[in-house]
């Protein structure tokens, strides 16, 4: 009598305890919720055959976004350069033998392209090596050769004033890189009237030198950098100081690329290593460093474990690294040219 009153009571204890080993199992198997990444920002990344991209900076998605039309193959990345409205970017192009310059509106992502008209002092084969929009005088500096494509050949490099609206040439003729010696520039910036280059001598990136060039009062200098056994490249300006930040090429590395960061004081002539990364390396020499002033911080690619864009504040000298999603369109001929907050 009593296993009779006790089977009902069983059975629904049995029932319970079936229905939470159920529940359970199905929680288990329940694959979990993936947190949904926001991007603030997009960067464009321009390829050096005019492709855009955007990259999302906290998702690293790439996606494309169009071509600059007639830019085929060669950017000279060293020359993209912005004014508020529009983007410059110029290519050098071979048979014929031309000097372009495309002016890209930096919101629609409409652009012109000109043929540029170099003056005659600068031969048949000239070629701007470096580019910078001077917003105070509102026109381009320029660092064109003689000869473009034949760097060891003895023709002058000289500093131009490039109209941005009729693209008239004015030459300061009282600089000549060349006959410093100078054969290549990878970087510039320009500070106000003073443009900051890394030229070498010998063609080598791991052999470069920091020259000041004061536009207003035509004079040259060339600048120590006692900290580092190459010297900065892929320049970048600190807004509102007299500080560049760069990369300095590290020798002998089992890393390949492998460079180190560094803020240079222009006032006291002196780098500070930015010891907080490591195991980095460019993934190209010849660019400026694109600098968000939204957020007060330098944006670019780097291959840490990958291919990587990072962020650097150079108030708190922090790195960041957000991986890139999928990089295979991407190359190495590359560089963050610009920036939309979302």
């Amino acid at each position: 009598m009593k296993l009779r009153l006790l089977t009902p009571i069983l059975c629904f204890l049995i029932a319970i305890f079936s229905f939470s080993c159920s529940t359970d199992s199905d929680s288990d198997t329940k694959e979990p919720e993936v947190p949904v990444v926001k991007d603030q920002y997009n960067y464009i990344a321009l390829r050096n055959d005019g492709t855009l991209f955007s990259i999302g900076d906290n998702s690293g998605i790439v996606t494309s976004i169009g071509k600059v039309p007639g830019l085929e193959f060669n950017t000279v990345f060293n020359t993209v350069t912005s004014s508020p409205i529009h983007t410059y970017i110029y290519e050098a192009w071979f048979d014929p033998i031309e000097g372009r310059i495309f002016k890209l509106n930096k919101e629609t992502y409409e652009s012109e392209k000109i043929i540029l008209n170099f003056p005659e002092e600068f031969g048949d084969n000239p070629g701007i090596m470096a580019m910078d929009w001077d917003e105070t005088n509102q026109e381009l500096i320029g660092v064109v050769r003689q000869e473009f494509d034949v760097p060891s050949f003895g023709g002058p490099i000289k500093i131009v004033r490039i109209n941005p609206v009729t693209f008239e040439f004015t030459v300061l003729q009282s600089i000549n890189l060349n006959s410093q010696g100078y054969k290549e520039v990878y970087s510039s910036q320009l500070i106000g009237q003073k443009l900051y280059l890394s030229a070498s001598k010998d063609n080598k990136v791991d052999h470069t030198d920091l020259l000041e060039i004061d536009l207003n009062e035509k004079t040259f200098k060339l600048l120590p950098q006692e900290d580092t056994e190459t010297g900065l490249l892929n320049l970048g300006y600190i807004p509102e100081t007299q500080k560049l930040f760069g990369f300095a090429p590290i020798l002998n590395s089992s890393y390949m690329g492998a460079v180190r960061p560094y803020i240079y004081n222009i006032n006291d002539e002196e780098m500070e290593e930015i010891s907080t990364v490591s195991n980095i390396s460019a993934i190209q020499f010849a660019h400026k460093t694109f600098y968000n002033s939204q957020i007060d911080k330098f944006i670019g690619l780097i291959a840490k474990e990958g291919f990587n864009l990072y962020s650097f504040d150079p108030n708190t000298n922090n790195f960041s690294f957000t991986s890139i999603e999928n990089p295979e369109d991407l190359s190495t001929m590359i560089a963050i040219i610009s920036v939309e907050k979302l």
